[in-house]
C-alpha cells in the first residue's frame, strides 16, 4: 500500500525539505529557533529566580514564626517553674507555721 505518497506535506516537512535544498534558509532557521531557545530559557529562569524569591521569603517568615513559638515556650516554662516555686514556698511556710505552732502549745 501507497497511501503516504498521497498524503499532503505538513509544514514541518516543508520546511525541512527546504532547509534540505537551501543552506541559507537552514541557517536562518537555525537562528530563529536559537533565538526561541534562548527566550525560552530566559522565561524559564525568570520563572525560576520568581519562585526562590517566594520560597525564601516563605522560609524567612516560618523562621520567624518558630522564633516567636521558642520565645513563647521559654516565656511559659518561666511562668511554671515560678508557680511551683511559689507553691512549694507557701507549702513549707505552711508547715514550718504548723511545726512552730505545734512546739509554742507543747
Amino acid at each position: 500500500m501507497v497511501i503516504q505518497a498521497n498524503k499532503p506535506k505538513t509544514r514541518r516537512s516543508k520546511t525541512m525539505a527546504l532547509e534540505k535544498e537551501n543552506l541559507e534558509a537552514h541557517v536562518d532557521l537555525c537562528a530563529e529557533r536559537y533565538q526561541r531557545l534562548e527566550e525560552k530559557y530566559q522565561q524559564l529562569q525568570e520563572t525560576v529566580e520568581k519562585s526562590n524569591a517566594v520560597i525564601h521569603e516563605r522560609i524567612s517568615k516560618m523562621k520567624d514564626s518558630m522564633d516567636e513559638m521558642k520565645a513563647l515556650s521559654i516565656e511559659q516554662h518561666f511562668k511554671q517553674n515560678r508557680i511551683i516555686i511559689t507553691t512549694a514556698v507557701a507549702v513549707i511556710g505552711t508547715i514550718v507555721a504548723a511545726v512552730i505552732q505545734q512546739l509554742i502549745q507543747n
